[in-house]
């Protein structure tokens, strides 16, 4: 069963299939097709700084914004091209003067994060009520050392949406869709490539040595704007094809600790495609429903810090005898879509009028320090530091989504030193594990306990979080705490008045790791309302801290 909560989306219709021939005109039938040339390429991956794992691109100084509701499927492929296109690294012009495009998305994040652009960036926002406008203003007048005049064509229905993608990151052109192409042609565009009756194999076989190797995007192809302007941006291949064995090709192709952005097949259990992509050395971003990552990562910090009184977290937290100590760490942390999303405009999680009446702990993914850091910053700067906490810890497992007993070791030292590299630079100390029967390598654990930005790991057992029962392991003098309990609708135990009566009659020796637990509470059933009636209803002795503060009293205070 997927931990992840299913998003809608709508399907297009089905359509004809046809191949593209040399000569660019399409064909019917199965002749030999010629690859469409590749002019004047854009570099692949926009402006990338020496700490960043992903691309990211131009800071824009103005952005044009038009709702994604007042677009049809098919112009907002083009719509998010052409931002991927305008975020490109730039070959000319004026850093006074970058535009970009931005899809608002109006009752979730995505209007929070433009105001806060504009007021916090002082980037200039500009309405637009028509995509035709903006193509206009491009093809004719240009942008980042050219016009972008030019279009590849597909057909919707069929892979060929995301082969249009690909070779559009290529060679500086947008996606339309065969049905929009007189209207393109009207309005300037040119063809440069048909590739329609193209799919995800063709386009790796074509282009693999043009594209980058350390990310790919899987996105299916009945989704619209969502990640084709990153991928454009990127120069990266855009593919889905199930957990067929063209997918492991793909993630074995791929440089030591790359990422996949998006999400995989999960019909039968997450599990099917990220456990082929962590033996392969790749970890997963889960982003598939994520827009505007092209504007957004073109902000840049250094660093960013979580609000928490001056010291807090460098003194050794104090312990209370004959006490018991707990932790309320939210699921799914890593899930990048959802914290563009909802989640800051939901009463169940962040937007709960709950929030600053108990400590809580939430799941937080290192790579919004690139892929959106201003999105980062605002979740931290609005993040409650009272007498009750609101602190963030990595989401699982690390940098991405991965299973550390799969990576191959070489690798997993790998993605750790780069893992502490963003945990410094977004002020991130503890992290959250899943993985299959794996809580007592202790050898496992050191790959991630060597590096001094991160005092300890929490550890969640795939098939239930909480099989291990709060036990604790240790390794480089650190502690890797299991689950003792979890909030979670349907499960056993997992009700609210269960986990109260298990924290009430849990251990009271702050000296013993029995003296803590650390609850998860399932993101997609159980709410921050859920978490206060838990806390609300335990006994004086049971006191409820931070994440991060409790790993802290484990490592300082606990027998080992």
């Amino acid at each position: 069963m997927s931990r992840r909560q299913a998003l809608g989306s709508a399907a297009w219709g089905a359509a004809g299939a046809a191949v593209w021939g040399a000569t660019g005109v399409p064909q019917a039938g199965p002749a030999a097709a010629a690859a469409p040339t590749v002019t004047a390429p854009l570099a692949p991956g926009a402006h990338q700084t020496a700490d960043a794992l992903y691309p990211k691109g131009v800071r824009p100084t103005r952005l044009y914004v038009i709702g994604e509701g007042a677009l049809s499927p098919e112009e907002r492929v083009l719509a998010g091209t052409l931002q991927g296109q305008l975020a490109r690294r730039s070959r000319g012009g004026s850093d006074d003067d970058v535009p970009g495009i931005y899809l608002d998305v109006p009752g979730v994040g995505y209007p929070v994060w433009l105001a806060d652009l504009a007021e916090r960036y002082d980037i200039e926002l500009v309405p637009v009520d028509d995509l035709w406008t903006l193509v206009d203003r491009f093809t004719s007048q240009g942008t980042n050392g050219g016009p972008i005049d030019r279009y590849v064509l597909y057909r919707r229905a069929e892979p060929s949406i995301n082969v249009a993608t690909t070779v559009a990151g290529l060679t500086g052109a947008v996606a339309v869709e065969e049905a929009l192409e007189p209207v393109a042609k009207q309005h300037g565009l040119r063809r440069v490539a048909d590739v329609r009756g193209k799919d995800d194999r063709w386009v790796k076989e074509t282009y693999w040595s043009r594209l980058r190797h350390d990310l790919v995007v899987e996105q299916k192809p009945d989704f619209a704007n969502q990640l084709r302007d990153y991928a454009t941006m990127a120069g990266a291949l855009m593919f889905y094809d199930g957990n067929s064995d063209f997918r492991r090709s793909v993630v074995g192709d791929l440089a030591p600790d790359s990422a996949t952005i998006g999400w995989g097949d999960a019909s039968q259990g997450e599990d099917k495609f990220v456990s082929v992509s962590s033996q392969a050395g790749v970890r997963t971003i889960p982003a598939d429903h994520a827009r505007n990552l092209a504007p957004l990562s073109g902000i840049r910090h250094s660093r960013l810090s979580q609000r928490a009184p001056e010291g807090a977290l460098a003194a050794t937290p104090e312990v209370d005898p004959d006490t018991h100590y707990a932790s309320f760490l939210i699921t799914d942390g890593d899930n990048i879509q959802w914290m563009l999303g909802d989640f800051q405009s939901s009463a169940n999680w962040f937007a709960s009028p709950h929030r600053g009446a108990v400590d809580l702990g939430w799941g937080i993914s290192p790579s919004l320090i690139d892929l959106a850091p201003s999105v980062m910053r605002w979740y931290y700067d609005h993040a409650s530091a009272g007498a009750h906490r609101d602190r963030f810890v990595a989401g699982p497992s690390g940098g991405g989504y991965l299973y550390p007993s799969m990576y191959p070791r070489a690798e997993l030292d790998l993605h750790t030193a780069r893992l502490a590299t963003s945990m410094r630079r977004a002020d991130l100390h503890v992290a959250q594990i899943i993985d299959f029967d794996s809580f007592s390598d202790t050898a496992l654990w050191s790959a991630y306990l060597q590096r001094d930005q991160i005092d300890g790991l929490i550890y969640l057992e795939y098939s239930r979080y909480d099989s291990h029962k709060g036990e604790v392991v240790w390794a480089h003098d650190k502690p890797v705490i299991s689950a003792r309990t979890m909030l979670w609708d349907g499960l056993d135990g997992g009700d609210e008045a269960s986990v109260t009566a298990e924290l009430n009659a849990a251990e009271r020796d702050p000296s013993s790791a029995a003296g803590y637990s650390v609850v998860m509470w399932h993101a997609w059933s159980k709410t921050v309302d859920s978490v206060k009636t838990v806390v609300d209803s335990l006994a004086p002795h049971v006191k409820v801290v931070p994440p991060d503060t409790l790993v802290k009293m484990v490592a300082a205070h606990a027998s080992r």
